[in-house]
């Protein structure tokens, strides 16, 4: 009992022996514990990423003709066919939370950081020359976006300084004011400018070298549709990328 071990203990004369039972229950079970809640590493990570992107999906989502129970769909025009593959960048800054794991744990047993992150993204996508529904050549000037997006970020390792991470944004995209050369008509407008509704979703692996890591990995975009310029008679559909990335991190 502990309360009668305590109590012995305090009325014993100085220097008198407690009965061993009493005196190992005292040294057992009256030791004072300290409780430590699970601890948490707040860090700070820059990044810049170059990537090549691939625009598809449909900048004209064509004619619809219903001839009895079927529906045929003419004339619908690709992204690709107006745009090259482009290039593009990305800066962004995490805030990550990575709960405490002992030293001698292996990195890929240790829990994975989870935080969010701000990134602001540039892509450019030249013109290339196609025909509309019409049969009027379309020749746009280059495409140009910028984008925001801001989401959640969870990173880990897998073996020894050889990390992975997935990312998952929502945010905005501007399409400029985009001119375009129409045969026959001109110039004229194929895009009107405005801000639309954009999400990406991101893998990276890497390397960490002390404080730098080196990234490399692949994700997506969506890109709500772009509202159709003063000479356009296109009908656009939603603007999709397949992202490459290379870049570097480093962490604080």
């Amino acid at each position: 009992m502990i309360w009668l071990a305590a109590l012995t203990a305090l009325l014993a004369p100085d220097g008198a022996d407690l009965p061993t039972r009493l005196k190992d229950d005292a040294e057992v079970r009256i030791p004072l514990y300290a409780t430590q809640s699970e601890d948490f590493r707040i860090g700070l990570t820059l990044g810049a990423q170059a990537r090549a992107s691939l625009p598809f999906g449909q900048a004209d989502q064509g004619t619809i003709i219903v001839t009895g129970n079927t529906i045929f769909i003419e004339d619908t025009l690709d992204y690709s066919d107006l745009f090259n593959p482009g290039y593009g960048f990305t800066l962004e800054a995490d805030l990550m939370f990575k709960p405490w794991a002992p030293s001698d744990l292996e990195p890929r047993f240790r829990p994975a950081a989870v935080g969010g992150f701000v990134a602001f993204e540039w892509d450019s996508f030249g013109g290339s020359s196609t025909r509309d529904r019409t049969g009027t050549a379309i020749r746009p000037e280059t495409l140009r976006l910028p984008s925001v997006f801001v989401g959640v970020k969870g990173a880990g390792s897998v073996y020894e300084h050889f990390f992975g991470d997935l990312r998952f944004g929502l945010g905005g995209v501007h399409y400029p004011s985009l001119k375009a050369q129409f045969q026959p008509g001109g110039e004229g407008e194929l895009f009107a400018e405005s801000w639309e509704f954009a999400m990406e979703l991101r893998m990276h692996f890497g390397w960490k070298l002390g404080p730098v890591g080196l990234v490399f990995g692949m994700g997506g975009r969506l890109f709500t549709p772009p509202d159709p310029g003063r000479q356009s008679t296109l009908d656009p559909g939603i603007l999709w990328t397949l992202d490459f990335e290379l870049g570097a991190e480093i962490g604080f």
